[in-house]
């Protein structure tokens, strides 16, 4: 996770320690913009323009201790705004790429399967959004989740398992609806 010392050593204008920040921190924050937006080019440019925004004003920074929550907050409200401009959430389907070893009807059947789940994720409430995306897209552990949204661990517990739950109840219904 994201050390104190390096917050401060980057605020105090160390372009190193700001690159390791960035190195740091870029992944989470795409993470945390892909559970407000639909599509992975744009939750990375909303992650970009987060971290430039939070390193111009780095130095105002009052507790280098809560640099996650910082820039979950200035991230939240970028994409409110990109949603504001928008007014339309894009298709999930951005990352459908064919297998060479799979037929056509296979191929299909797995996009179908991927643009599923991605749209199933899409319709959790945004806090459960972001430990599924922690958790299962940047492999992140429970504890390193629950430092970098500031909550318990019990509460990262509770939001994946809602989470969970959410998606094998729409699982189930699906394939109910298919029978």
């Amino acid at each position: 996770m994201i050390e104190v010392t390096l917050v401060q050593r980057a605020s105090a204008g160390d372009r190193t320690a700001l690159g390791e920040l960035a190195r740091l921190a870029y992944p989470r924050v795409v993470a945390f913009c892909r559970s407000r937006v639909s599509q992975r080019v744009d939750a990375e440019e909303l992650a970009q323009e987060t971290l430039l925004r939070a390193f111009a004003s780095l130095p105002s920074l009052q507790q280098p201790d809560r640099i996650g929550a910082w820039l979950r907050g200035i991230a939240a409200h970028l994409c409110h705004d990109w949603h504001r401009s928008h007014r339309v959430m894009a298709p999930l389907a951005d990352e459908h790429v064919a297998r060479a070893d799979l037929r056509p009807d296979e191929t299909l059947a797995q996009a179908d399967e991927q643009a599923w789940v991605q749209q199933s994720i899409q319709e959790l409430p945004p806090k459960l959004q972001e430990v599924v995306f922690l958790f299962y897209f940047e492999e992140l552990t429970y504890d390193e989740i629950a430092k970098w949204l500031g909550v318990a661990r019990a509460t990262v517990n509770l939001r994946l398992s809602k989470a969970r739950e959410a998606l094998r109840s729409r699982l189930g219904s699906l394939r109910s609806t298919s029978l």
